[in-house]
């Protein structure tokens, strides 16, 4: 290997570990973006229910009136909640999968990068 395959190898590596970390960096960014558009969504559901239990407090005469709106707008909360918890888990599920694709690929490009500094010789059996 003369110094033009060095460097050439070299500038080769050196693209493909930036190339590596900006997918990494994609990744990271995606999956920042969704899990805090769950998040707003999830506070914004708190509010609207926090209002919807102010007005039901104005309107209601009876107690049991009050009680039976609550307990109403506290299933629908958990309603909500829940179904925000799965999507949050399948976000997360998505990211890890797309993390190990990462792995594997760059594993894979070590893999390749060692072989090409190092060839690999096989002897045969006599």
């Amino acid at each position: 290997m003369n110094f033009d395959d060095s460097i050439d190898m070299v500038s080769k590596t050196a693209n493909e570990n930036y190339n590596s970390l900006r997918k990494l960096a994609e990744i990271n960014l995606n999956a920042w973006d969704q899990l805090v558009s769950k998040q707003m969504e999830v506070m914004k559901s708190c509010f609207e229910t926090t209002a919807k239990q102010a007005e039901i407090g104005k309107g209601s005469k009876r107690v049991d009136e009050l009680l039976s709106k609550q307990v109403d707008l506290a299933r629908e909360l958990g309603e909500k909640m829940v179904d925000g918890n799965q999507q949050v888990m399948e976000i997360l599920n998505k990211t890890r999968e797309e993390y190990q694709g990462w792995v594997e690929a760059g594993a894979a490009q070590a893999k390749s990068q060692m072989e090409q500094v190092t060839p690999v010789k096989t002897k045969k059996a006599a």
